[in-house]
């Protein structure tokens, strides 16, 4: 199983991005009103704003079959799981 993307929910996207930019020198890969993305290897960190309260999202790939699942952990964290077929 393999981390492929984590995904921010926030109501404040533009003080979230000042921060990330300012204080943990991270540079900002592609951004615009809606969301702003930071890539670190082949993991995608995503930032989306929201009108409702914050959630995050993980997204995991999986060599097995196909489809998709959502599970949500205690801390209401969702994990999307995409199974994919093995070549």
């Amino acid at each position: 199983m393999k981390l492929k993307a984590i995904v921010f929910k926030t109501t404040r996207l533009k003080e979230s991005r000042k921060f990330f930019e300012s204080v943990l020198g991270m540079k900002i890969i592609e951004c615009s009103r809606t969301h702003f993305l930071i890539y670190k290897g082949d993991l995608r960190i995503l930032f989306v704003g929201t009108a409702s309260g914050p959630e995050v999202e993980f997204y995991l790939t999986k060599k097995s079959g196909a489809g998709l699942s959502v599970q949500n952990d205690p801390n209401q964290i969702k994990i999307i799981t995409i199974y994919e077929k093995s070549s």
